[in-house]
């Protein structure tokens, strides 16, 4: 690639960066206000999130604000073919350096590097930009099977913050149809049309680009694209895994558990029963790959009386609802698709979730620790009734300190009491 080449693709980003439109995610205010300080910002998530579009979004925002000139956003997405054969620390630099020399002023810069694993060694050229450009913003998006903060290991090690983006919750999936709901009485003007919105959203989830899908077996289809990638790409190929057809079942099998009690041996005698046999040792191995590509999440069980984590008792939850479309048991326990969404909004604002088991069999949905030390319990559930009434409220009554100060909710979506 030419020169003059990379000039035209650099200046045509620039200009993408300014069409764009959408609604604002609420975790673009988190990154917009890390925006001037020195530490790298690193965009991390299950694929098709909106990684990219939040990214653009800061940059356009930016120049808007006129916190910086177009002519010193530099933008490069390493999924566009024509970037391919930019794959090395040597190649990326000399592009840098053409931006630098032919593109932008002396002023404040921002770099955005988009799906940057796909270049080799990226994380020591980034290290060398860090430590001796001055005057720069850098920003670094990628697949979450490659850019996990566990990952960067010494090279970047404290000189990172890293964000975590999910698919829309229900208020941004409102967002996208102009719907607003900051009070009751615009929730109530809206009732009819939220209540039909929340219909679909439990039933395929918030990926952004699935809004724009009308027809269900497209729907379908696109998320089965999304798996498979997932699957192939940041699992079979990243870890060098042959058997992909027990992969595919695993994660088929967590999906099809949400908030359920799982434990490996279970794992192993489903697989069993489809003349499947696996080491217990490689299956962990597998369902660690698959927590790794942010596909599904794993809650450990939280021992109140001791104040421990028991690391072999374990829930699993899936990033979105629409993923659980592919599990054969879709269609089933309407109250666990709830649950599941809560989840996910908890753990938008929190990384340490816990669920809770009473010996009596009682289970507490999620426990979660504040700042001050206190535990805050969630119990979900589709209806509150006369008949479960005393049994949802019951997994509350723990007789411990550690759990006697905090709040206790109870969400219910519908309640006839």
């Amino acid at each position: 690639m030419n020169k003059e080449d990379i000039i035209k693709i650099i200046i045509e980003w620039q200009n993408y960066i300014l069409q764009i439109s959408g609604i604002q995610r609420r975790i673009e205010k988190d990154l917009f206000e890390s925006i001037n300080s020195k530490p790298i910002k690193i965009v991390t998530g299950f694929r098709r999130s909106g990684k990219t579009f939040l990214v653009q979004q800061i940059a356009q925002k930016l120049i808007q604000l006129n916190k910086i000139s177009l002519s010193n956003v530099l933008y490069i997405n390493f999924e566009d073919f024509r970037f391919l054969e930019i794959n090395t620390p040597e190649k990326l630099y000399d592009v840098y350096q053409i931006f630098i020399h032919d593109i932008a002023s002396r002023d404040h810069k921002l770099l955005i590097f988009d799906e940057i694993q796909n270049v080799y060694l990226w994380d020591r050229l980034i290290r060398t930009l860090y430590e001796k450009e001055r005057d720069i913003e850098i920003i670094l998006t990628g697949s979450n099977s490659e850019l996990l903060s566990s990952e960067l290991g010494s090279c970047l090690a404290g000189r990172f913050i890293s964000f975590f983006i999910q698919p829309f919750d229900f208020k941004e999936y409102l967002s996208y149809f102009d719907i607003s709901v900051d009070n009751n009485i615009t929730y109530m003007r809206h009732q009819k049309e939220i209540t039909t919105h929340f219909s679909q959203f439990i039933q395929y989830g918030g990926l952004p680009e699935l809004l724009s899908i009308s027809n269900e077996n497209a729907r379908i289809s696109y998320i089965e694209a999304i798996i498979s990638k997932v699957i192939l790409d940041d699992i079979i190929k990243r870890f060098h895994v042959k058997n992909a057809f027990i992969i595919e079942k695993i994660l088929l099998y967590l999906l099809s558990t949400p908030g359920n009690i799982v434990s490996f041996k279970r794992i192993g005698n489903y697989l069993q029963n489809m003349n499947e046999s696996i080491k217990q040792e490689t299956l962990i191995k597998y369902v660690r790959y698959m927590t790794q590509t942010l596909a599904i999440h794993e809650v450990s069980k939280f021992d109140w009386k001791l104040g421990k984590i028991f690391s072999t008792t374990r829930k699993y939850y899936a990033v979105d609802t629409g993923v659980l479309n592919l599990s054969a048991e879709k269609h089933r326990n309407y109250s666990k698709r709830l649950e599941n969404i809560v989840f996910n909004k908890l753990k938008s604002s929190t990384k340490h979730i816990y669920f809770g088991a009473l010996s009596s069999g009682k289970e507490i949905d999620f426990i979660i620790q504040n700042r001050h030390g206190e535990y805050s319990k969630y119990q979900i559930t589709q209806k509150l009734h006369q008949d479960n009434y005393d049994r949802e409220l019951s997994s509350f009554d723990l007789k411990d300190t550690y759990l006697d100060e905090g709040n206790n909710y109870l969400l219910v979506l519908d309640d006839d009491v």
